[in-house]
């Protein structure tokens, strides 16, 4: 592993090439195109095209037509005023483009969310998928139980999830994506200490994986008596996909629906109880919707998981949160390249982003001698200890 590096810059678009410029260049216009619907009328369009056109040229940051739901955010624009999009970094360019839309579309002022349609469609197509391959799972043991509804949070997008629900660790997917695995650890560390007090996960996309998340909350749940589970989601709608507390209760809503196998509506059943008693909560921090890495959230939530029993982190860009979203070569070390960090965590994360730490470079040459575009394809993943 390096252990003698500096701190290095932020990821940034580097123009004709990268991930980077591909996202502003292809991925960015895509978005806009699925929104343009849900824009009330012909003003909000043009806005919206200004902002996407601003942002693919480079242009000066017009922050006037930016939304303040916070003081995080009035402070935060104050310091754009004479910044061009090409001088921000990769994190920030993406938080403030979905800031831009959300305060297009008039979200902070009359609710208008320009993703709900979106979220409700992964929703109704994970629920036949997850109902399927439910009943494998909640007939495994404990230790067997935690394992597989971890690698099914993981890889929850993907169709085929019998090569997940096994006792064993020797499934093709598994090998052939997943780089590090220390899911081992977790779980021993679980097992062997009497676990009480409260389990966070911070939570990324709506559909198969919040399906997923609840699965994992209600092993969790089953297994440990002592325990409490707070599911951090974002406050607003962000990068189209991520989870709102409406999401949670709208998948619960869909466990419980009579049209269901009996296992998914007892789940529902249970997880329902686990709020009614106050074993599980979902909360919505405003950091999570600022351009905040995890060195710089607010006391009182820097505290509450500082002091948790276990953090899960769900996705890639908490992950990028950890590590500053910085160009660290890979085979930096964790403790590293989350210096300042103030809590550890389990990081459950499919790599669509080029941000990546503790990773020898043999994993990394087998990878990219099957992928050019390895570390942002979506196709790999890491569960790894961070913080």
């Amino acid at each position: 592993m390096n252990t003698s590096i500096n701190t290095p810059d932020p990821i940034k678009r580097i123009r004709g090439e990268g991930f980077v410029d591909y996202t502003i260049t292809r991925r960015l216009p895509k978005i806009l195109s699925t929104i343009e619907k849900q824009l009330q009328d012909h003003r909000q369009l043009e806005a919206a095209q200004r902002l996407l056109q601003s942002v693919m040229e480079g242009s000066p940051i017009d922050t006037k037509i930016f939304s303040c739901p916070t003081a995080y955010w009035e402070n935060y624009l104050d310091h754009l005023s004479r910044l061009t999009w090409n001088d921000l970094s990769f994190f920030d360019l993406e938080f403030l483009f979905y800031h831009g839309l959300n305060s297009i579309a008039g979200y902070f002022d009359n609710g208008v969310d320009v993703f709900w349609p979106t979220r409700q469609r992964a929703l109704a197509e994970a629920i036949p998928a997850l109902d399927s391959g439910l009943e494998k799972i909640l007939q495994l043991s404990d230790t067997d139980l935690l394992k597989t509804t971890i690698r099914c949070s993981l890889f929850a997008n993907e169709a085929d999830y019998s090569q997940l629900i096994t006792s064993r660790s020797d499934s093709n997917l598994w090998n052939d994506r997943v780089l590090l695995d220390e899911s081992d650890e977790f779980i021993s560390c679980l097992e062997q200490h009497p676990v009480k007090g409260d389990i966070h996960i911070i939570a990324d996309n709506a559909g198969h994986e919040l399906c997923w998340d609840l699965v994992m909350v209600d092993a969790l749940l089953r297994s440990f008596n002592n325990i409490r589970v707070i599911i951090h989601v974002k406050p607003w709608p962000m990068f189209v996909s991520d989870a709102l507390s409406i999401d949670v209760e709208e998948t619960l809503n869909r466990f419980v629906d009579e049209n269901l196998s009996e296992g998914i509506c007892l789940m529902g059943q249970r997880l329902r109880s686990a709020m009614d008693c106050d074993r599980l909560l979902i909360q919505a921090e405003a950091d999570w919707g600022e351009p905040k890495h995890f060195s710089a959230l607010n006391d009182d939530l820097s505290n509450t998981l500082s002091n948790s029993t276990i953090v899960i982190s769900k996705g890639d860009l908490n992950y990028r949160r950890f590590v500053q979203d910085r160009q660290w070569p890979m085979d930096t070390p964790v403790e590293i390249a989350t210096d300042g960090v103030p809590f550890k965590a389990l990081a459950l994360r499919v790599l669509k982003s080029d941000a990546l730490i503790g990773i020898d470079l043999s994993i990394a040459e087998t990878a990219a001698a099957k992928f050019d575009n390895w570390r942002t394809r979506g196709h790999f993943a890491v569960i790894q200890s961070l913080g």
